[in-house]
């Protein structure tokens, strides 16, 4: 009786565990299909072709997590009804010479939420090729794309979706329609998002070093970060810095996880930076009443920003280097806040 027992409760976590480890398997991910209008391009004046070089599923477009019954976390996997390329292509059959042939090296939207926004962000990087009626195809340059996009919480998640896509694409037609025609402004590409004869550019590696000289304090600020290819005039990335001030009495060595870059290319070779975020650091006192300082006062909270004018040339490596002006704003338990303002030196090597 004690056996048939033992082999009921076994056969009973048997099918327990084989029940669990099904449900768990409906958890791992779910599918989106998102309709993409397909007619952007049936105008354009030549025939046009694409090839998808990306690594994914020639349908995907983006993923992101959300929280099943608050606890299981499932991958939304976001796909196109058709694969990538074909929305890029048409079959016009023009009297042109001329046709032209994509390359899509990159594609994808990111995405991010709030408690009542939604945060759609499409990076997208393509080659443009011109084939003759010889079929000789001349390698004309990239489109680089940054676009973020912010939608409200009740919007329709497929109709984000579609309106980052309608968003995108229309501008892209115009891109492509501009760079195609006779007329091709080459004192600015930047502004069209074109970069002439560029192969596709990897990830840059920076190494970068602020250098700051006050009234009363000097300091350093010291970086090591990825950026991605600039796909825009203006963009954003975000940094991890270490930073150490010296006021004289007082020596602070700090960190951030979270600085935020903003930049603004002014032509092909300068950029406009401007850098902000909260930094926590730890103080070591150097003054006369170091014995009456209290265990509070070991801790650094500073907001700063920073504002620069960078020799960066686009899509270049290289030795980069900055002006500007370093504000922030400090306080310590049991001292009054302050406020403190330093010329900026920056150097940067960029990989």
């Amino acid at each position: 009786m004690l056996a048939l027992k033992r082999i009921f409760q076994v056969s009973f976590l048997i099918v327990l565990a084989g029940c669990q480890i099904t449900v768990a398997q409906t958890y791992v991910a779910d599918t989106i299909r998102v309709s993409l209008d397909n007619q952007v391009f049936e105008k354009f004046h030549s025939r046009l072709s694409a090839t998808d070089f990306r690594e994914e599923n020639p349908y995907f477009i983006s993923v992101f997590e959300k929280k099943k019954g608050l606890v299981f976390p499932v991958d939304q996997i976001v796909n196109a009804r058709k694969p990538l390329h074909s929305y890029f292509a048409n079959d016009a059959d023009t009297a042109s010479n001329k046709s032209y042939h994509l390359e899509i090296h990159d594609f994808y939207i990111n995405y991010n939420e709030s408690l009542f926004k939604r945060y759609l962000k499409l990076n997208a990087y393509i080659g443009l090729s011109e084939i003759n009626k010889a079929s000789d195809t001349t390698y004309l340059g990239i489109f680089y794309y940054e676009r973020p996009e912010k939608f409200n919480k009740k919007d329709s998640l497929l109709q984000s979706y579609q309106n980052v896509w309608m968003s995108f694409s229309t501008q892209f037609y115009a891109d492509l329609s501009l760079i195609t025609s006779d007329s091709i402004p080459d004192n600015k590409p930047f502004t069209y998002h074109f970069n002439p004869g560029q192969k596709p550019a990897p990830k840059n590696f920076y190494v970068s070093l602020d250098g700051y000289y006050g009234y009363t304090f000097w300091g350093i600020d010291a970086e090591i970060y990825f950026a991605a290819p600039e796909m825009a005039q203006k963009f954003t990335r975000n940094t991890r810095m270490f930073r150490y001030l010296n006021y004289g009495n007082r020596e602070s060595a700090a960190f951030s996880t979270q600085v935020s870059q903003f930049n603004y290319r002014l032509n092909q070779r300068w950029l406009f930076q401007n850098k902000h975020g909260f930094i926590f650091g730890l103080n070591k006192w150097n003054d006369v009443d170091e014995a009456k300082r209290t265990f509070e006062e070991l801790f650094l909270f500073q907001y700063a920003f920073s504002q620069r004018l960078t020799y960066n040339p686009l899509n270049k490596k290289g030795l980069t280097f900055g002006i500007g002006l370093m504000e922030e704003t400090s306080y310590i338990i049991y001292n009054d806040p302050f406020f403190s303002v330093a010329l900026l030196f920056n150097c940067a090597f960029k990989f």
